[in-house]
C-alpha cells in the first residue's frame, strides 16, 4: 500500500539497478581516472582553447611534467598551491598535474579591480605554498606588479609562511624544468588510488546569496560526480555522439569546474569560451554538439548569431544556474528549429556545494516547468520547516546526501554546522531551495530560501518564481525579476523591456491581473535597461534589494 512518501514508497526510483543508486565510488586521481577511460585513445581531441588544440596524449604528457616541475620546486604531497586562471588549458593541466601527485589545488579567479581585497584576504586564509598566474588578459601585467608589491609589503610587515615563488608563464615553466620521469611515475603512481578523504581541490560557490564561499572537495567527491552523471545522463563514457562540449561557466566555481573535468575524464572534447555577447555570437564556428550555459547564454546565442549560421552540429543546449521560464524554452525551440536545427533544450537544477549534482533532462520527455529528474545515486529528501519530509507533489526544502558533496565552507565553522547537518547517520546538505518530487521522478524548482512572501492576511506563500513567470509571458518583455520587499508580505519587479515596446507600470499590473490573484501582484514595479547579472549568468537579486 503507497503511503505517498518518496523515501518509502520510491515510486520515481523505479527500474533503476541497484549498482546506480548505491554505486562504488573510488577515490581516485583525476590524471588517473583519465587513464583508464582514455588510456587507448590517446591520440584524439581533449580540449580546445584560444584557436589552439590540444590531443590527449598532449593533457597527459603536460600533466606529468608539471608534476614533475612541482616535485622538484619542493611542492610535496598534502602541500597547497594556487591558480590564478581564466578557463585556459593551463589550468587543466596544472589542476591534473597537482592532483596526480596528492597537491592540493585552490583555483582563483584572475585579479580585477572589483575583487583585489579579496583575492588578497583569499590567499592569506589559504597560505599556498605556490602561486601561479595563467592569464593573457590586457590588465595581467598590471595584476601581477600589484601581486608582487602586495607580497613585498606583506613580507615586510606581516610574514607570511609558505610562499615560494610565483611563475608567469606555463610552457617556459614546464619546458625549462629537468627532472627524472621514473622518479615522477612512482610518485603519480602513489597517489592514484587515494588513501584517505582529504580535500585535494577548493572551488568556490556562485556568492548569490552573499559573497562567494569556498568550497573543499576531496578526490573521492571528484569521482563520484563523473559516477552519478554517467549513470544519470545515460551516456558512455567516450560517448563518440558527442562532438564536443562547449563550457562557458568559470570553472572556479562548482558549476562550471563539474561539466568540464567530467567531460575531459570521461573522454568528450572539451571546447573551453568566453561568456560575453561577443564570444557567445561565435560559438556556432566552433561547431559544438553540447553547450553548457545559463537562460542568458541562451537569449544571447538567439540574438547574437547571424542569421544565416549553420548551427545543425548543435545537440543539446543545457541551461542551469537560474530558472528557465516556459516563454524562454519555446522561443529557443521554435529558434532552433527555424534553423534547421534539432537540439533539445535542457533545463537544470543544481547545488556547488555537491559538484553541481542536482538534475538532468537527458533522454526524458519534456514537461513544462520542471528542472527534468534528480541524478541517480545521491539521496534526495524534499522536507518541511519541521525536517518532517513531504509527499509526493508538495514543496519542501531539499536537503541531499552523496559522496560527491565537499566538506563544508571552508574557513566557516558556524555555517557548515547549520547546512551540513547528520540525519540517520548520514550527513545532508540543506539546499535553501524549495522543490516538489512528482511520482514519475519529475523535480519542479519552486524557489530559493527568501525568494518568497506571505500576503498579509491570507497567509499564502507565494514565490518569486511564480510572478516573474507571469511577467516573462507578457508580450514587449524581454527581462524581469522579482524580489520580495522588506517587510516580506509583498514583492517588487524589475522590468527590461524589448526594442521599441513602450508599456507603464499600470498597463502591466493590468495585465498580470489577468494572470495572478491580487495579493500575488507587485507592490512596485521598475523598469531598467537591463537586469544586474552576476558572473555566473544568475540574477544579482542581492543589488536588486538594495534598488
Amino acid at each position: 500500500m503507497k503511503t505517498g512518501y518518496p523515501s518509502i514508497d520510491k515510486t520515481h526510483l523505479q527500474g533503476i539497478p541497484e549498482e546506480k543508486l548505491h554505486p562504488e565510488i573510488i577515490p581516485a586521481s583525476m590524471l588517473a581516472a583519465f587513464m583508464k577511460i582514455n588510456g587507448e585513445h590517446l591520440d584524439e581531441i581533449a580540449v580546445e582553447a584560444d584557436g589552439k588544440t590540444y590531443t590527449k596524449n598532449d593533457l597527459k604528457d603536460d600533466a606529468i611534467k608539471f608534476a614533475g616541475l612541482l616535485l622538484k620546486e619542493g611542492i610535496k604531497a598534502g602541500d597547497k598551491i594556487a591558480v590564478v586562471t581564466p578557463n585556459s588549458y593551463e589550468g587543466i593541466v596544472a589542476i591534473f598535474g597537482a592532483n596526480a601527485i596528492g597537491v592540493a589545488v585552490v583555483i582563483m579567479k584572475p585579479i580585477d579591480e572589483s575583487d583585489v581585497k579579496y583575492f588578497y584576504e583569499e590567499l592569506d586564509i589559504h597560505k599556498p605554498k605556490m602561486v601561479l598566474f595563467y592569464d593573457n588578459s590586457a590588465a595581467w601585467m598590471s595584476a601581477v606588479r600589484s601581486y608582487a608589491q602586495y607580497i613585498q609589503v606583506h613580507l615586510a610587515t606581516k610574514p607570511i609562511d609558505g610562499y615560494t615563488r610565483q611563475y608567469f608563464g606555463f610552457k617556459n615553466a614546464i619546458d625549462k624544468v629537468e627532472f627524472s620521469l621514473e622518479e615522477v611515475m612512482k610518485e603519480i603512481e602513489k597517489h592514484s588510488i587515494s588513501k584517505d578523504d582529504k580535500p585535494m581541490l577548493y572551488l568556490k560557490t556562485s556568492g548569490s546569496a552573499s559573497k562567494p564561499k569556498t568550497l573543499p572537495f576531496s578526490n573521492r567527491a571528484i569521482f563520484a560526480s563523473l559516477i552519478y552523471a554517467a549513470n544519470s545522463t545515460g551516456t558512455d563514457t567516450r560517448d563518440e555522439t558527442v562532438k564536443k562540449v562547449l563550457c562557458q561557466a568559470s570553472y572556479y566555481h562548482g558549476y562550471g569546474f563539474m561539466p568540464l573535468f567530467v567531460n575531459i575524464m570521461g573522454g568528450n572534447p572539451v571546447i573551453l569560451a568566453g561568456a560575453t555577447p561577443k564570444d557567445v555570437a561565435n560559438y556556432y564556428k566552433l561547431k559544438p554538439s553540447y553547450i553548457y550555459g545559463s537562460p542568458l547564454t541562451l537569449r544571447q546565442f538567439m540574438e547574437s548569431t547571424p542569421k544565416d549560421a549553420d548551427i545543425s552540429s548543435l545537440t543539446a543546449f543545457f541551461c542551469a544556474g537560474a530558472a528557465l521560464h516556459e516563454k524562454d524554452y519555446e522561443e529557443g525551440i521554435k529558434y532552433f528549429r527555424d534553423h534547421g536545427c534539432e537540439a533539445e533544450i535542457r533545463n537544470n537544477y543544481g547545488i556547488s556545494e555537491g559538484m553541481c549534482i542536482g538534475t538532468v533532462n537527458d533522454h526524458v520527455a519534456h514537461i513544462p516547468g520542471t528542472a527534468g529528474k534528480f541524478y541517480i545515486g545521491p539521496e534526495w529528501l524534499i522536507v518541511d520547516e519541521n525536517g518532517d519530509e513531504v509527499k509526493y507533489g508538495e514543496v519542501g526544502e531539499a536537503i541531499v546526501s552523496a559522496a560527491s558533496l565537499c566538506q563544508g565552507y571552508f574557513g566557516d565553522e558556524e555555517l557548515t554546522k547549520k547546512c551540513f547537518i547528520k540525519r540517520d547517520g548520514k550527513t545532508f546538505f540543506k539546499t535553501g531551495d524549495f522543490l516538489s518530487l512528482s511520482e514519475d521522478g519529475y523535480v519542479r524548482f519552486i524557489g530559493r530560501e527568501r525568494r518568497f512572501f506571505i500576503a498579509v492576511g491570507i497567509f499564502e506563500k507565494v514565490n518569486c518564481e511564480t510572478v516573474e513567470e507571469a511577467i516573462s509571458s507578457l508580450n514587449g518583455v524581454y527581462q524581469n525579476a522579482v524580489v520580495v520587499t522588506p517587510d516580506e508580505t509583498s514583492c517588487k519587479a524589475f522590468i527590461v523591456l524589448k526594442p521599441n515596446t513602450t508599456a507603464t507600470e499600470q498597463s502591466i499590473q493590468s495585465e498580470l491581473k489577468k494572470l495572478l490573484q491580487a495579493y500575488e501582484m507587485p507592490r512596485e514595479i521598475v523598469f531598467l535597461d537591463k537586469i544586474p547579472m552576476m558572473d555566473s549568468g544568475k540574477v544579482n537579486y542581492k543589488l536588486l534589494k538594495t534598488m
